[in-house]
């Protein structure tokens, strides 16, 4: 997506939603899986400049990986974590595992249920959408998840 640019004063204009802003084969089927999985108001990005972003958070195109210096830290995702209300939640994440591991400290009854190389999770998503089945099993694990790190 182009930089959505300035207006006639040189302030920047304010950006794409965040739902609409990544347009890769790989994340529209990690949000195809999470829109059968619940409602959009529930389903929030992880972005390694911004952190834990909902749908329709205005941003500006990035090119940021986890590993670079400006990358979102992991105080700022317990911060997101917590404001997002997300320890008294089930959760499923749906991305790779690096992104799991930087959300698991915050979020230690998250499920990450994705597994294999990025063809294998698209098609694990795929599944999902197709099969209530899944869908079912991913929220009970989830509810496991939550209810054993509550018992804690």
């Amino acid at each position: 997506m182009p930089d959505p640019g300035v207006n006639e004063y040189g302030n920047p204009l304010p950006g794409y939603p965040a739902g609409e802003l990544y347009v890769g084969d790989y994340h529209r089927s990690l949000r195809g899986a999470a829109d059968t999985l619940t409602d959009p108001a529930l389903i929030f990005i992880a972005s390694a400049l911004h952190g834990l972003v909902p749908l329709d958070r205005l941003l500006h195109p990035y090119d940021v990986p986890l590993t670079d210096e400006r990358a979102v830290t992991p105080e700022a995702i317990r911060w997101h974590a917590a404001r997002l209300g997300l320890d008294d939640a089930d959760v499923i994440f749906l991305g790779g595992q690096d992104y799991a591991a930087l959300l698991l400290p915050s979020v230690p009854h998250l499920h990450a249920p994705l597994a294999g190389d990025m063809g294998d999770q698209r098609g694990q998503c795929a599944r999902v959408g197709d099969e209530a089945d899944v869908r079912e099993a991913w929220w009970k694990k989830a509810a496991a998840l939550h209810n054993e790190h509550a018992a804690r």
